[in-house]
């Protein structure tokens, strides 16, 4: 349950939101059309979240379960989530794709019905419980005043090493990069037919695809080998949604920075999560923020994650992070943690820290106002 201090803090930035005289979707769609918003958009404050067809790409409960590839996860209790199973793979070679991947069928799903059900679902609280838990009273979770996002799990990549196991997948990319070609195509096609049901039955501003490309410290392939193999496909997929009027934002983890020019010029319009190894994040802004939103930016694996953060930090990690990429706007708060229960900490500090960033610093609308 929230403190008296977040309640206070809470209260506090929305009667300054309420001043401005602009909803909380106009304010956070300023930040993603990469200008200075009135204040500091935050993913868990000024947006509404969904993940469609939850069960699909991912099995989401605290146990062992298939999802609709017929790949098997195991929750892992030390992190928060489930992993594909060790040892339970569906091929070894990736010239045997076509033999051993079932594409789901999306034209078979009832949209409407499912739509439904995933609009009345509380994101957060589901991912917590292992199991969907709805709205109270069965409330939408459509907010008009705030920017819907879709998260989509599982990208090409992802998929690709759920399938066939990480060892497999990266042996693949530098054995045969024909067949993998081929793959990613195919695995792409999928995508796309997916984004166009989101786009058809779910009111969002933003799909959030999630394909990890990087480790620590460097990135999971050479950038020659994603420039050849997998570029070209993901520019299919943030096609497909501006083709709706969508904006695309891609989260991978780890290191990332010698392809972050290349997402830009394929058009990804966001960013997320900017982990710590992007040493050189901030002159990476200052060259593409008006083209590209920067969102998140903490060190959840070198301080908020690590067992038994002092608040102290937490609330000074989500400050550093906010002084380094919020100035030149085109940046939007989002702390991207396994562990939901680090959120009321980030939130406070966001009511109390972020919400005013701009106007104290005379940035952007306030700018000699």
């Amino acid at each position: 349950m929230p403190g008296p201090g977040m309640i206070i803090n809470a209260i506090k930035a929305q009667n300054f939101k309420k001043k401005t005289g602009i909803t909380e979707k106009e304010n956070t769609l300023m930040a993603y059309e990469h200008k200075t918003p009135y204040w500091i958009p935050c993913i868990y404050t000024d947006c509404w979240l969904l993940q469609p067809k939850m069960e699909g790409e991912r099995y989401c409960g605290h146990d062992v379960g298939t999802d609709w590839f017929g790949v098997e996860w195991t929750y892992e209790s030390n992190i928060g989530a489930p992993m594909p199973t060790p040892g339970k793979i569906l091929f070894d070679d990736i010239a045997d794709w076509k033999e051993y991947i079932k594409f789901p069928d999306l034209d078979a799903i009832d949209w409407e019905k499912q739509a439904e059900e995933d609009l009345r679902t509380d994101l957060v609280a589901s991912l917590s419980a292992g199991h969907r838990v709805y709205t109270k009273n069965g409330k939408s979770i459509v907010d008009p005043n705030k920017a819907g996002v879709a998260m989509v799990l599982n990208g090409m990549f992802e998929r690709m090493h759920s399938l066939m196991g990480f060892e497999n997948a990266l042996i693949a990319l530098a054995s045969d990069p024909e067949s993998c070609a081929e793959y990613f195509e195919a695995m792409a096609n999928h995508k796309i037919k997916f984004f166009q049901k989101i786009g058809q039955y779910y009111p969002v501003s933003i799909i959030n695809a999630h394909d990890d490309y990087g480790s620590k410290d460097r990135m999971l392939m050479s950038p020659d080998t994603w420039r050849a193999i997998i570029k070209p496909q993901l520019k299919r997929m943030v096609d497909a949604c501006h083709e709706m009027g969508i904006k695309y934002q891609h989260h991978s983890c780890g290191y990332i920075e010698p392809i972050i020019p290349d997402l830009i010029e394929i058009g990804v319009d966001a960013l997320d999560p900017l982990q710590a190894g992007n040493t050189n994040i901030r002159e990476i802004k200052d060259k593409y923020q008006n083209q590209l939103t920067f969102v998140g930016g903490e060190d959840n694996q070198g301080i908020l994650e690590q067992p038994g953060c002092p608040k102290a930090d937490q609330i000074a990690e989500y400050d550093r992070a906010v002084n380094v990429l919020a100035p030149g706007g085109s940046y939007v708060a989002f702390p991207h943690v396994a562990n939901f229960g680090l959120l009321p900490t980030q939130l406070q500090e966001h009511f109390k820290y972020g919400v005013s960033f701009y106007k104290k610093n005379n940035q952007g609308p306030w700018k000699n106002a």
